[in-house]
């Protein structure tokens, strides 16, 4: 036995000498064979702690193994209790054994316990571990899969694979972790960005980043869009590393919008204001779909910006004034004038045309002697809108619309014909509407008063006609 013994790799270099833990380890384990036989060995500690014994039998040191020296059995007791933090400074040592022999099969063990902590690897701790797997990738234990991927398609072996090979160990862990964090945007992130810097590099196979990807898409789905706002940082750096993230929000944001805000009240107004907030670090009002026509306008919009347009043509169309009232105000306005040339404009033109409409239906109410209390009640409505509207620029009629609106008392439709219908004292008061004139003076001097307010902007919108008219001439 000592002649094959000295045949065989024999006593190996000499071992650097390490300032860290792990050379304390290995020189620890060297010293075992001198202690005592009924007390614990330091090389027994070392497997007592470690998790040898998930590892091939094959690769531990046997009394009758006389490949490996006492050098060699004593850094494989130490590879045991390796961490990923010493990946770097066990990796110098392994090197300095050959590639064949008993070489191979310290190297390989060294390879198998790296597999083995990235196989169990955190979240926190993904980019020590894609450092980790650069390391041990040009290690060669004199095995064709040492050099690059191991993947095998016989079922025995491929239970194995994640602890034979570091790169589907960790492989692996980053698809787990992925699916196991899908609800957690931050977690996918950092998973997308350590698998999109290993493909770059040629660590992992090119599916693992779109693994990732698609279960990035599926959070996209469910995501409650009030988070948004909170997660801008995290989508910024997600956009970054995959840019069909801003598509995949986009099209949940126009799916949202096609959707309507018929049901709720205050729907509208926080739609608008979360887009507000996120336009400046997501831009999803700008793209990045293909612009799609819109044809009342014979404008290509993109295609969230257009449901949002849509969206309001159908609130200033089906809703009572009482509502357009009070939810056409605050986020929605600063949303329409934040693209005053396509928003902005078509929905100046869908207000003034509704308002047109609402009140020529009150002077048909007029006409036929109805209901003269609600109808002054929706006069007053009327007024609240339109001075709101008018307020901010978005009661713009053209010019016969304007002169309509601003006619006598005997002109049909106009502010003041539907006004003195409804007013005591007024001579154009209908002789139907003579009889109900206690519950009409409650109101009365409210209506006056706003309807003198939405009096007073048309006015101006005229004065800037004639003038825009007289420069012309």
């Amino acid at each position: 036995m000592a002649p094959a013994a000295s045949k065989s790799l024999g006593r190996s270099p000499s071992l650097p000498s390490l300032s860290d833990e792990s050379s304390t380890r290995v020189g620890t384990a060297a010293s075992s064979s001198s202690c005592p036989a009924g007390r614990e060995t330091a090389s027994q500690q070392l497997v007592g702690r470690s998790s040898l014994g998930s590892l091939p039998s094959l690769l531990l040191p046997r009394s009758r193994d006389r490949g490996v020296d006492q050098h060699g059995a004593s850094l494989l007791v130490a590879l045991g209790c390796m961490r990923l933090a010493e990946v770097a400074d066990f990796r110098r040592l392994v090197l300095q054994f050959p590639s064949h022999g008993a070489g191979a099969k310290i190297r390989g063990a060294f390879r198998t316990r790296v597999a083995e902590l990235l196989s169990a690897v955190g979240h926190a701790a993904l980019a020590q571990a894609a450092d980790a797997l650069a390391l041990v990738h040009d290690v060669d234990d004199g095995s064709s899969s040492s050099r690059g991927f191991c993947w095998s398609k016989t079922s025995a072996i491929s239970r194995l694979e994640p602890l034979l090979c570091p790169h589907k160990a960790l492989e692996d862990r980053i698809g787990k972790l992925a699916i196991q964090g899908r609800k957690d945007v931050s977690l996918l992130a950092s998973c997308l960005q350590v698998a999109s810097g290993l493909q770059e590099r040629g660590l992992v196979r090119e599916h693992l980043p779109s693994a990732v990807s698609k279960q990035l898409l599926r959070w996209s789905e469910s995501v409650q869009l009030t988070e948004l706002r909170r997660l801008q940082p995290v989508l910024r750096r997600v956009v970054e590393i995959e840019p069909l993230m801003r598509s995949w929000l986009e099209q949940r944001l126009v799916r949202r919008a096609a959707q309507g805000f018929q049901l709720c009240p205050g729907q509208l107004g926080g739609f608008a204001q979360l887009l507000l907030d996120i336009q400046e670090s997501l831009r999803p009002l700008d793209g990045p779909g293909v612009p799609v026509l819109d044809p009342p306008s014979v404008y290509y919009l993109p295609p969230l910006r257009l449901a949002v347009l849509d969206a309001l043509r159908l609130v200033l169309l089906r809703w009572p004034m009482e509502r357009l009232a009070n939810e056409f105000r605050g986020p929605v306005i600063s949303l329409c004038q934040a693209f005053p040339l396509d928003i902005g404009v078509q929905v100046r033109l869908a207000v003034s045309a509704r308002t047109v409409l609402e009140l020529e239906a009150c002077a048909e109410t007029v006409l036929m002697e109805g209901d003269c209390v609600y109808l002054q009640e929706r006069l007053l409505r009327w007024a609240t809108f339109a001075g709101c509207a008018a307020a901010e620029g978005f009661l713009c009629p053209g010019p016969v619309p304007l002169a309509q609106l601003l006619g006598g008392p005997l002109v049909q439709a106009s502010v003041a014909f539907c006004t003195a219908a409804v007013t005591p004292g007024c001579a154009e008061m209908p002789s139907g509407f003579k009889g109900h004139i206690p519950q009409l003076r409650v109101r009365s001097l409210e209506l006056l008063d706003a309807m003198a307010v939405v009096k007073r902007h048309l006015l101006m919108q005229c004065s800037d006609i004639e003038a825009a008219e007289g420069n012309r001439g």
